[in-house]
């Protein structure tokens, strides 16, 4: 990956976060001296750990390539390109992303391998990524199809690219009754796997799922994704006896951030290059995400897990009533669609942070959250509270920037995001 377009990125005081009047490379943040409990820059801030960063990308990377799996990572979660390019330096096998801007965001940094885990559908969009093959013979790229009329559709914008556009990567996705896209059974994925064979616009390079919508059967959601993983591989086998496939080793991809270690394990005997895509894992989290790691490290036996590294840290600004706090950070600056978050640490007098026990936010606002609090926690005015959060993706969404912090709460770095 190519950062330098970044480097001379000026941030000012317009950035949420940036202190008012200062004004700095991105490149030269980390050399400004800031620390965000001794009160140098603004809250409320988002902030990502050093340690708990590099700890969750190494550790993802130990975890699929002892199960013989890649992983690439859906980068939805981030849209950081320094991030992007510390998951690729340890090991992984690509980026998977959304949209078409997410894509572009990637190739202009120059990441080479992408898996668009969605459908284009639209001339336009097909017809930017047509161009994009044509320029960029080097560019390992993979889309979806699920029906008749995307196999379609993607077959006639390669042919309005002329002689010189390629096929595009194909793999089949294979969905479920009540989810989001995809075929919904093996019959018709199999049909729609024999369609795209057929085209020669199109190379079909494997199978794709996402089974992290899955409801819970009796047996508890992990019963209900093993299950779903096992449909996937009769599908693998039957797209194999038939000679379908076109690359070799043929594709399998599914994985999201709640159920990869049921997905590798189930993929494990497939003899194809088995991909899971997890987004949140390098940031992880304090909520859902969390819940689901005690699960995994049960089942798999694993000594340790992944931590959390993003916090948003915001200050006590009221305290109107007995055990109520009113926080400077809302539903602006911390996602709420899995939960609210969890009050962490707290810091007064530009102390390093200590654990705060007994809290809870119960509501939010745009700019404000509600927080309870025991007496024992002893909680006063502009008190420095570091919350965090459930499901990072739609809190990273909320900042153009996020500090990159060591352990003391030194501000080392910032982050740039492009959502």
């Amino acid at each position: 990956m190519n950062l330098d377009p970044l480097d001379d990125l000026i941030l000012d005081e317009t950035t949420k976060g940036i202190p008012p009047g200062g004004s700095a490379r991105l490149l030269d943040i980390g050399s400004m001296g800031w620390n965000l409990v001794r009160g140098d820059v603004p809250l409320p801030a988002a902030i990502l750990r050093e340690s708990a960063l590099d700890h969750n990308s190494r550790w993802m990377q130990t975890f699929v390539g002892k199960r013989n799996a890649v992983i690439a990572p859906h980068v939805k979660t981030t849209m950081a390109p320094q991030i992007m390019q510390r998951q690729l330096r340890d090991g992984a096998w690509g980026v998977t992303v959304a949209t078409l801007h997410q894509l572009k965001v990637c190739r202009r940094f120059g990441i080479d391998r992408i898996v668009l885990a969605n459908q284009l559908v639209g001339r336009l969009e097909l017809d930017v990524l047509v161009a994009e093959l044509t320029a960029s013979p080097g560019f390992d790229f993979f889309m979806l199809v699920d029906s008749p009329d995307g196999v379609r559709a993607a077959s006639e914008a390669v042919r309005r690219g002329g002689a010189k556009a390629p096929p595009i990567q194909v793999l089949v996705e294979r969905g479920y009754a009540g989810g989001r896209t995809g075929c919904r059974d093996n019959e018709t994925a199999l049909e729609i796997a024999r369609a795209t064979r057929a085209a020669p616009e199109l190379k079909l390079c494997g199978i794709e799922a996402f089974e992290g919508l899955l409801r819970p059967g009796n047996g508890g959601p992990a019963d209900a994704v093993s299950t779903f993983i096992d449909e996937i591989v009769t599908l693998f086998d039957s797209c194999v006896r038939e000679g379908l496939f076109e690359r070799t080793p043929p594709i399998v991809t599914a994985g999201g951030s709640s159920f990869y270690d049921v997905v590798v394990k189930g993929l494990a005997g497939s003899n194809a290059q088995t991909v899971t895509r997890s987004g949140c894992y390098v940031s992880h989290d304090s909520g859902v995400y969390q819940a689901e790691q005690q699960r995994i490290l049960a089942a798999t036996g694993e000594p340790v897990g992944l931590v959390n590294a993003l916090e948003v840290w915001t200050h006590v600004q009221s305290c109107p009533e007995p055990g109520l706090a009113i926080l400077t950070a809302g539903k602006r600056d911390f996602g709420t669609d899995s939960g609210l978050p969890a009050p962490l640490l707290i810091s007064r007098g530009g102390e390093l942070p200590e654990p705060l026990i007994g809290c809870e936010i119960f509501a939010s606002n745009d700019q404000h959250a509600y927080m309870h609090y025991p007496a024992s926690a002893a909680v006063r005015i502009g008190d420095r509270i570091g919350l965090g959060i459930s499901h990072p993706c739609t809190t990273f969404d909320k900042w153009d920037v996020l500090f990159l912090v060591n352990d003391d709460y030194d501000i080392i770095g910032a982050v740039k995001t492009y959502f």
